[in-house]
C-alpha cells in the first residue's frame, strides 16, 4: 500500500489532482488507514497512470475517468515511425519495450515516460522487473552498441528508469520491519540498475534496507554495515572487471565478523568468494532465497 505522496512520486499526479480526481470522478476510491490517511493499492496506480495517459493525450478529466471506470480504454498511441501490432486486449510486453527503445532512439522523453507507465503495469514490481523490465535495458544496450541509439537517448532513457525505480524504492519504505541489509556496488562499478531493483523488491518482503548505490569503497561498506547493524551485504557485480573489488569488499566484510550473510548477485556475480553465496538471477527468485539464507542465520 502506497501514501497519497508516494502515489504522487509514482504515478506522475500531483496530490493535489489525485484528491480532485477521488473527489470528482470517483476514478480511486483509496483505502483509509487508522489515523484517516489515503492508502493506494497498485490497481489503484494502474488506473491513476491510465487517467494521467488519457489526459496528457487530449482527453477531458471526464471523459478520461468515465472511460477507465468503465474499462473501455484505448491502448497507447504508436510512436510515428515505430509501430508494432498489439496483442488480446491491450498492448504486450514486447511491444512497451518497442516503444521504449524508440523513444530513446528519438530522444523522446514523453514517449518514454508512456512506455513505462505501461510496462509498469503488467503485473507486479517483481513480475514486470524480470519479465519486461531488464529485457527492455537489454534491448537498449544493444541498440546503442549498433549506434542505433545516441549515448545521450541511452542515458535518458537509464535516468528515466533509475527515477520510476527510486520512486517505487521510497514508497516501499514503510513496509521496512525486518533484519537489516545493504545493497550496492563496489568500488568503480557504475551500472545500478538492477541493484536498485533488486533493493526495491527485498524492502517490498519488509527487509530494513539501506541502499548504497554505485562506486561504493571498501571503506564505506564498513562503515555502512556497522552503522545500519547489517545482517546480510548484498554486492552487485556487473561485469567482470567489476570481480576484484567486489572480491575485497566479501573479505573485509567476512574477516571483520561485520555481516553474518555475503551475497553476490549480477552478471558477472557467480563464484565470487569462498562463502559468498551467489543469489539467483530473477529479482523474485532472488529475493524468495535471501529471505530463506536470512532464516539460516538466525540466531
Amino acid at each position: 500500500m502506497y501514501t497519497i505522496k508516494q502515489a504522487a512520486r509514482l504515478t506522475g499526479v500531483p496530490e493535489a489532482s489525485l484528491r480532485g480526481w477521488e473527489r470528482r470522478y470517483g476514478v480511486v476510491v483509496p483505502l483509509r488507514n487508522d489515523s484517516g490517511y489515503r492508502l493506494y493499492d497498485e490497481a489503484a496506480l494502474v488506473a491513476i497512470s491510465t487517467m494521467r495517459r488519457l489526459v496528457d493525450d487530449g482527453w477531458s478529466a471526464a471523459a478520461a475517468a468515465a472511460a477507465v471506470r468503465s474499462g473501455d480504454v484505448p491502448p497507447p498511441s504508436q510512436p510515428a515511425d515505430g509501430t508494432v501490432a498489439t496483442e488480446g486486449d491491450g498492448p504486450s510486453a514486447a511491444t512497451y519495450l518497442q516503444r521504449f527503445v524508440v523513444a530513446a532512439a528519438h530522444m523522446d522523453t514523453a514517449g518514454m515516460e508512456a512506455s513505462l507507465d505501461g510496462g509498469f503495469a503488467l503485473g507486479s514490481f517483481e513480475h514486470v522487473v524480470d519479465a519486461w523490465l531488464f529485457p527492455t535495458l537489454e534491448a537498449l544496450g544493444e541498440g546503442w552498441a549498433r549506434g542505433e541509439i545516441d549515448v545521450a537517448g541511452e542515458h535518458a532513457a537509464s535516468h528515466a528508469v533509475h527515477r520510476r525505480l527510486s520512486a517505487a524504492f521510497d514508497a516501499a519504505g514503510s513496509r521496512s520491519r525486518g533484519p537489516g541489509v545493504v545493497v550496492g556496488l563496489p568500488a568503480g562499478s557504475q551500472h545500478e540498475l538492477g541493484a536498485l531493483a533488486f533493493a526495491t523488491a527485498i524492502r517490498r518482503r519488509g527487509l530494513d534496507v539501506l541502499y548504497l548505490g554505485a562506486n561504493v569503497p571498501v571503506s564505506s561498506w564498513e562503515t555502512a554495515a556497522r552503522s545500519h547493524a547489517a545482517r546480510a551485504a548484498i554486492l552487485a557485480v556487473v561485469t567482470p572487471e567489476d570481480r576484484a573489488a567486489a572480491v575485497a569488499v566479501a573479505r573485509r566484510l567476512m574477516d571483520d565478523g561485520l555481516v553474518s550473510l555475503v551475497c553476490s548477485g549480477g552478471s558477472a556475480g557467480d563464484e565470487l568468494a569462498p562463502g559468498v553465496r551467489t543469489l539467483a538471477p530473477s529479482i523474485s527468485a532472488a529475493a524468495e532465497q535471501l529471505d530463506q539464507l536470512l532464516e539460516g542465520t538466525d540466531g
